[in-house]
Parts: C-alpha cells; sequence; structure tokens
C-alpha cells in the first residue's frame, strides 16, 4: 500500500474485522458500516485533512475498525510521543501493579514508597497518596493548564524529581484539582520503586506483551525514571487496541491484562475539573471524562491533538495523532479541532 500524498488521507475501512487483522472493504457515500452514516464518516475524515500536522483518525466499534485514515506521510506503523495519553497508559500500570502485589494501593503515600529516592522530603510531600496524585490533587503549587505552562522548565531542569519536589503542598491534598505534569511523574517513579522495573519493562512484561504490541520506546529523565506524563511512544493502532481493552472489561484473548476492578475505578468521574478543558467537565485515574449529546464518555488526553475516546454506550473508541511538535504554537487550536470533530461529527454519526 502506498503512503498518502501530503495533507490527503489513507483510508482503510474495516467491518466486522478484528482489529489486528487490519482488513477492508469497500464502501458507498450515505452507506452504514457497523452503524455509521458513511457520508458523515468521510466528511469527518475530510475536516480532519484540513488540521495541518494531523497524523492519524481511526474509529472502531463493536471491536472492529470503521474507518483508518493517516495524513502527511504517516503510516500504520508509525509511532510518536503521544504526550499526555501516556498518563492513561501509567495508571493501568497501577491498577496491574495493585493485583499483582507490587503496590498496596492507591492509599500508599510517597514517604513510604520514595523514602529511598527523596530522604528530604518535605513531611506535606510524604502525607501525599497515589490516590491524590492520579485525580490531580496532591495540592501542590504547578502551572500548566491553564497556561503559561512550566512544562518546559520542568522538563530542562538538573534534575526532574527534585524539582517537583521543591514545590510547596498549598492546599490539603485530595481537594483541589490541579493538572500536573510532575505528579504524573511521581507516579511513574513510585511504580518504578515498588516493582523494581522500569515503566518500560513493566509495561512490556504486563501489559503491552499481553495486548500483542511488544517493547514500546519510552523516554526516561535524568535519573532514569520514564516520564509517567508524557514520552510514550506508540502507534495509532496500539491507541485503538488500548482503548478498545477498556472497553473489553481489561481482558485480551482470554486474559485479564488489566483489572476490570480498576477500569471502573480509574474512569469513573473522581473529582470535578473545573471546566479546566473543553469536553473534559472531570478527572479519574489520569482519564478525562464527560457527557455530550447524552452520551457518557471517557478519554485519555494528549497535547496539540492526541486522543483516545472511549463512549461504552456505543462500544466506540476513537483514536487521533497530531504532529504537535511541528505547529508553530498551534498546538492548543489544533487541539480544539480535534477534540471537536470527535465529539461533534463523529460520535454523533454512529447508530
Amino acid at each position: 500500500m502506498s503512503l498518502p500524498t501530503p495533507h490527503r488521507p489513507l483510508v482503510v475501512r474495516a467491518g466486522l474485522c478484528l482489529l489486528a487483522l487490519g482488513c477492508s472493504s469497500s464502501t458507498s457515500p450515505g452507506q452504514n458500516i457497523e452503524g455509521f452514516d458513511t457520508a458523515a464518516i468521510q466528511a469527518a475524515i475530510e475536516t480532519a485533512s484540513e488540521i495541518p500536522g494531523m497524523r492519524s483518525l481511526l474509529v472502531a466499534r463493536n471491536g472492529g475498525l470503521v474507518s483508518e485514515s493517516y495524513f502527511n506521510g504517516i503510516a500504520a506503523d508509525s509511532t510518536h510521543d503521544v504526550r499526555s495519553v501516556t498518563k492513561s497508559f501509567t495508571s493501568a500500570l497501577v491498577g496491574i501493579a495493585i493485583r499483582e502485589g507490587f503496590l498496596r494501593g492507591t492509599d500508599q503515600t510517597l514517604g513510604s514508597l520514595l523514602a529511598a529516592v527523596a530522604p528530604d522530603m518535605s513531611p506535606e510531600w510524604a502525607a501525599v497518596t497515589l490516590d491524590d496524585l492520579l485525580t490531580m490533587r496532591a495540592g501542590h503549587d504547578w502551572a500548566e493548564i491553564p497556561g503559561p505552562s512550566e512544562f518546559s522548565a520542568w522538563v530542562s531542569a538538573p534534575d526532574q524529581i527534585d524539582y517537583i519536589l521543591a514545590k510547596p503542598v498549598r492546599d490539603p491534598p485530595g481537594t483541589q484539582f490541579t493538572y500536573s505534569d510532575g505528579s504524573a511523574h511521581l507516579v511513574a517513579v513510585a511504580l518504578a520503586e515498588a516493582t523494581g522495573m522500569g515503566a518500560a519493562d513493566f509495561a512490556e512484561a504486563y501489559l503491552f506483551g499481553p495486548m500483542g504490541l511488544g517493547a514500546r520506546n519510552w523516554i526516561e529523565d535524568n535519573r532514569g525514571y520514564a516520564y509517567g506524563g508524557v514520552a510514550l511512544y506508540l502507534t495509532a493502532r496500539d491507541m485503538v487496541a488500548f482503548g478498545q481493552l477498556f472497553l473489553d472489561g481489561g481482558v485480551k484473548d482470554g486474559v485479564q491484562v488489566i483489572p476490570t476492578d480498576w477500569i471502573e475505578n480509574s474512569t469513573r468521574s473522581r473529582t470535578s475539573t473545573g471546566d479546566a478543558v473543553p469536553y473534559g467537565t472531570h478527572y479519574g485515574y489520569f482519564w478525562w471524562s464527560g457527557s455530550f449529546g447524552g452520551r457518557d464518555y471517557y478519554f485519555a488526553n494528549g497535547y496539540g491533538g492526541q486522543f483516545i475516546v472511549v463512549v461504552p454506550s456505543l462500544e466506540l473508541v476513537v483514536a487521533t495523532g497530531c504532529k504537535w511538535w511541528q505547529t508553530g504554537g498551534r498546538a492548543p487550536e489544533y487541539w480544539y479541532r480535534i477534540i471537536t470533530l470527535v465529539m461533534e461529527e463523529i460520535i454523533p454519526a454512529a447508530r
């Protein structure tokens, strides 16, 4: 199959085919495929093709690909840093680590988990729990959403962990939603300390391997800990497969990869975001959630337009990717255009 020309989509549609098979079938405008209005889906693909830097748009229903589109020379096996979609994978690893006995539960504190990593941690930080971090309610000072963001200052700091723990804990943990890549990174550090494995190795053994994906690149900080909130490299199909795994209750080929109760607990609303982002009114364990057009959904959300949107009532998964690093400062605009496309064009096209 040849690569698409720039700004035009390569489209593969699948009916009842399994995701891993990548099979296709021809369609005609106005025909329903897997309960979709095909003309509406094609219109959505055209809209996506007009977004500069758009990489991919995949739609799956009932476990099969309905539409698979790539843009700007991207192929199905192309990977990229999915930015904060990474957080939802980190969350899943925590659930697995609890099941496997590496972690006792989300009530564990940083004082007990990171004593060797940060022996001079303040008492306020030591009292913060995994639950506080996973729900973005650690209470520490941080600027990210809304901007201006200190993300760049953090990743370029001499020591990323020290940078986070130097932040004062201003609010009682568990009370105020403050979106923070620092919180996500501390979860990954705690996971590594508890399991004795880096997040990438743990994921390969307990998540990516059972999913049939194998190893995936995951960038590390300057101490060798994988970034808990960003820098996981995935294909668009990986993203769809992860969303489908959640729809399937964490089961893949008869194997319980992610505990069912963790899926329920991590995707349900645990706190209001104060409308921190459009369509993301609530937050679970590193998953955003909300309701639009009478449909409840949850989504993994990455800078510049990286999304995994899951609509349980429709058995629907939508995954998107965009070249967030090539936006000329327009990443927030592209983010909004892509999430609006999903919510207002793709989801309503489902019958």
